[in-house]
């Protein structure tokens, strides 16, 4: 009895873990496992997130208008060209829009090639941001 009690449990922890696997959007994955908090960033997309990789993000304030500029290193680990769209979305303290956002800018990215998408807040009060990649379809 007990062997068939923890068959089934491992049964449906099973099946509960896989529940409980992210859908999209998924947080964007480092290059080379450089230690940093993907939190910022999204793919739209499994088989997208499964070719791009991102670089440490450089955020700073601009002197003088105390905008928020950030540049996002974006990798194409794949074997063909990619097709992307990039925005940005500017946040306050607590992670909420405050209606600053970049287009949707249509990126195109050769094989291995990084790229390093740049976006500057409109406002000063930005506080965060959270970048968004999805494809160009």
């Amino acid at each position: 009895m007990n062997r068939l009690h923890v068959s089934v449990s491992a049964i449906l922890t099973t099946f509960a873990l896989g529940a409980c696997s992210s859908g999209p959007p998924y947080a964007g994955r480092s290059i080379e496992n450089e230690a940093f908090d993907g939190s910022n960033i999204l793919v739209t997309d499994q088989e997208l997130d499964d070719v791009v990789r991102f670089g440490r993000p450089k955020v700073e304030r601009i002197a003088g208008t105390n905008q928020l500029k950030v540049i996002v290193p974006i990798l194409n680990t794949d074997d063909e060209i990619l097709q992307v769209l990039v925005d940005v979305v500017f946040q306050d303290n607590q992670r909420q829009p405050i209606g600053d956002a970049t287009a949707r800018t249509p990126r195109t990215l050769s094989p291995g090639q990084t790229i390093w998408f740049e976006a500057i807040s409109k406002q000063a009060e930005a506080a965060d941001w959270q970048l968004t990649v999805s494809w160009n379809r």
